[in-house]
């Protein structure tokens, strides 16, 4: 409607009953909502009610604050959005048979005596829709690619063939980040793990993993005449020594009664202490 109302002429009744909108919608998002990015449906960006929104959101806050931006992908129904939830004590919807569709952004606030600490005053995390077909999720990955600081890449065990597409559609999305001159870090989550401490076994997947990253990464490269990028990490700060997280089962038992395992908050608690280290190195300009 707020896109419709704006094509009018300025002094149009449409804009005048619909100005108030986006000053309301950036004290939703101050106050813990989320807001919509991307049109999952779509695949529409509305660039005039999102332009309208942060510059009222830059009339509340100060506007040279810093921030720092956290984009999470992955498969559909991988639990992206708990584990977001559980990370940052934000509100993404989630529910039983429920998808993400689109991109929908939080701003977390940081506390001032963390401020310096963290490098940043405010934390935007986003949450996308699962990727699933590539004309699609092209477009959608290099979209939230050229948003974040920290990627988080979650997988899910049982979904091997279908990841091997995403990983396609994700190293194409930071081979064109690279030509912008941005290289972002990035850390791979493997969710539902029965075993999170077999270092071994689990060091032997993470190399089996990057082998299959620099293959899809000089195939993409090749693909876009960009014959310089070999390796994965010629186009993302990827450190196969500490850049994954394993996570195990959500649930302790089996749902609905069963409760939530205390592994899997150890374990996200531990990507969080890991995710803010990273703000504290990111060179903020």
């Amino acid at each position: 409607l707020y896109e419709a109302a704006v094509s009018h002429p300025e002094d149009a009744l449409y804009q005048k009953q619909l100005e108030h909108l986006p000053r309301l919608c950036a004290q939703l998002l101050l106050d813990g909502f989320s807001l919509e990015l991307l049109d999952g449906d779509s695949s529409n960006i509305p660039v005039k009610w999102l332009s309208s929104v942060f510059y009222e959101l830059n009339t509340l806050v100060n506007p040279k604050n810093k921030i720092v931006v956290v984009t999470v992908w992955g498969v559909q129904s991988s639990r992206k959005s708990v584990m977001l939830n559980t990370m940052f004590g934000v509100q993404f919807a989630v529910s039983s048979g429920r998808c993400t569709r689109g991109a929908f952004m939080q701003l977390i606030k940081v506390a001032e005596e963390c401020n310096t600490e963290l490098n940043c005053d405010y934390i935007v995390v986003i949450d996308t829709e699962g990727l699933t077909s590539p004309e699609h999720d092209n477009e959608l990955a290099t979209f939230v690619a050229g948003l974040g600081d920290v990627t988080i890449v979650n997988t899910a065990t049982e979904n091997s063939t279908e990841m091997k597409d995403i990983l396609q559609i994700i190293v194409h999305a930071f081979i064109r980040m690279k030509e912008m001159g941005k290289k972002h870090k990035c850390l791979f989550v493997h969710q539902n793990v029965a075993d999170v401490s077999a270092y071994d076994s689990n060091m032997r997947d993470r190399k089996f993993l990057l082998e299959q990253l620099d293959e899809m990464t000089q195939a993409a490269a090749n693909m876009e005449n960009k014959f310089e990028f070999k390796k994965f990490i010629d186009v993302t700060n990827y450190d196969i020594e500490i850049g994954d997280h394993y996570i195990p089962e959500l649930w302790h038992g089996n749902p609905p009664m069963a409760p939530v395992s205390i592994g899997y908050s150890e374990s996200v608690y531990a990507l969080k202490k890991h995710v803010v280290e990273i703000f504290r190195d990111l060179q903020r300009h």
